[in-house]
């Protein structure tokens, strides 16, 4: 086979690759449930940030069973902490408890101790990317909150597709596009 010959199928395998996985996320986007849910927009630590915000995404803890308590070194005192998949349950981010060695992607949902049961925090980060010549709405201003509209897909984290900012006014979505 010539060099030419085999940097094409090396081509044409990168771009199915490529596809697959843009294919997996409109097909997600399309069929999958979505959820509006308050994030926090944090910095990262990481040397490549890009322009892209890093948020934690909040979830409910409501009627869920106790859960563990563990201390997290200069984090808060005391949390309870569960080990779910991500769920939407009466319009709103409701992760599903499952045991510790349920095989799949699970998350962590923290819950600080003196919370309201729907500030739990989901585990990990999600990314979204804001295009260059879209104007950031951060810093927020106080009495100002941030929301993200999420799709649950059946396996694995939640992805933000959209965002918002609350405050007294009302819910605002953000063009950000």
């Amino acid at each position: 086979m010539s060099a030419r010959k085999a940097g094409l199928v090396v081509l044409a395998v990168q771009l199915a690759l490529v596809l697959s996985v843009g294919a997996k996320y409109a097909w997600e986007r399309h069929h999958c449930p979505m959820v509006w849910t308050q994030a926090q927009q944090f910095d990262p630590d990481q040397p490549l940030r890009g322009r892209y915000l890093a948020i934690s995404l909040y979830a409910s803890a409501c009627g869920l069973p106790m859960g563990n308590e563990r201390f997290n070194p200069g984090v808060a005192p005391k949390a309870r902490w569960w080990t779910v998949v991500p769920a939407v349950r009466n319009g709103e981010l409701a992760p599903k408890v499952v045991s510790d060695t349920q095989p799949g992607p699970t998350q962590s949902l923290s819950l600080d101790l003196g919370m309201p049961c729907d500030y739990a925090r989901l585990s990990g980060t999600s990314d979204y990317f804001i295009p260059e010549h879209a104007k950031s709405p951060f810093p927020l201003q106080k009495g100002q909150e941030l929301w993200a509209l999420v799709t649950v897909p059946p396996s694995g984290p939640v992805r933000p597709v959209k965002l918002a900012i609350k405050d007294a006014t009302g819910f605002h979505p953000l063009n950000l596009e």
